[in-house]
């Protein structure tokens, strides 16, 4: 049985994807501030789907201390993530600095939605650091325990 995304997780990427893409189509300075954050995000959202997201689908399985088929290479792909962790953690600081660009672009546009989606992206960015990535890296600890 292969490794899930979290659905949750999935369609939140999704959506970020979604609104990017529609900045990309917008004129002048957001278009093009927006067409850089996209470059520099799709291999981070493509590395986190295949080493860390899938990970994060069996952390309730491991709370609720069950077991799955999926462990092993739920190992794996957790040591795979612990070894480019700070890497993933530097294109963070790439994406921050990749989105101050629309977001001042917004602002000068006064295109609210435009500075608004730069902070959601930035919290999301957050989020993963201060949540996503630490449980993909306990569960690893967790999957190693006999």
């Amino acid at each position: 049985m292969p490794l899930e995304i979290p659905q949750a997780m999935e369609l939140e990427h999704e959506e970020l994807h979604d609104e990017l893409r529609k900045l990309i189509k917008m004129p002048g300075e957001v278009g093009k501030a927006a067409k850089h954050v996209a470059e520099v995000l799709h291999p981070h959202f493509e590395r986190e789907n295949e080493l860390a997201l899938p990970v994060v689908g069996v952390t309730k399985e491991l709370a609720e201390g069950r077991t799955s088929a999926d462990f092993p290479k739920a190992l794996e792909l957790s040591q795979k993530f612990k070894a480019e962790y700070e890497k993933v953690l530097q294109e963070h600081v790439e994406i921050v600095k990749a989105l101050n660009q629309p977001e001042e672009a917004g602002k000068k546009a006064k295109k609210p939605l435009v500075v608004s989606f730069s902070r959601k992206l930035k919290l999301h960015a957050k989020t993963e650091e201060d949540l996503t990535y630490p449980a993909v890296l306990m569960a690893g600890r967790l999957l190693q325990s006999p």
